[in-house]
């Protein structure tokens, strides 16, 4: 099984590397920043502000690289962090069928770096973390609200096989479940 590459240069200025703990404050700042601008337009800013408040404190984000079955991604550009991705092994809703399967937990390109390809690259390594997680199979939740992101994974190979519930800030949703075997998603494994 091949492992992470600690930092993987892309251009002379464009990095996606594996997050530590010095990435803390960048994380925190840019997972509650990323999450109000996918939210906000479509969903309550009480409900958005509460749920960025407590999620993406340094305690929560510490807890998210310490997991032991999990990888969080960064994406830098000249300097600057534009997004992020986290995936890990763990509870795997039934609607999946693959009970290996590791979860796509999150990603994020702050709203400047959408549209330039760093999607694709972001999702690509991400998916090399699956694998070096030893899962075939990866699932993720998404807003039903945001037909942008649906279309994305739809890009990749995920198909819609369930829901699961997401809380935020005190209101249960049931957002859609998208999996995909990795041996059929858009990606090429590095070799």
């Amino acid at each position: 099984m091949r492992s992470l590459p600690e930092s993987s240069p892309m251009t002379p200025h464009l990095q996606i590397r594996r997050a530590g703990q010095d990435d803390i404050p960048a994380l925190c700042a840019l997972g509650a920043r990323t999450f109000r601008e996918t939210y906000l337009a479509n969903s309550d800013p009480d409900q958005v502000e509460a749920y960025a408040a407590t999620a993406f404190t340094p305690d929560q984000v510490g807890l998210w690289l310490a997991h032991p079955q999990a990888t969080t991604l960064l994406v830098i550009d000249d300097g600057t962090p534009v997004g992020y991705a986290m995936v890990l092994r763990d509870a795997v809703p039934d609607c999946v069928g693959d009970p290996g399967a590791a979860m796509l937990s999150r990603l994020y390109l702050a709203r400047e770096a959408q549209g330039l390809g760093l999607g694709r690259l972001l999702m690509s390594a991400a998916l090399a973390a699956v694998a070096a997680l030893g899962a075939r199979t990866v699932w993720l939740g998404v807003y039903e609200r945001n037909p942008r992101a649906i279309a994305f994974y739809e890009s990749w190979g995920f198909r819609r096989v369930g829901a699961y519930a997401f809380e935020m800030a005190g209101v249960t949703y049931q957002d859609p479940v998208m999996a995909c075997a990795l041996d059929r998603a858009g990606w090429n494994p590095p070799a």
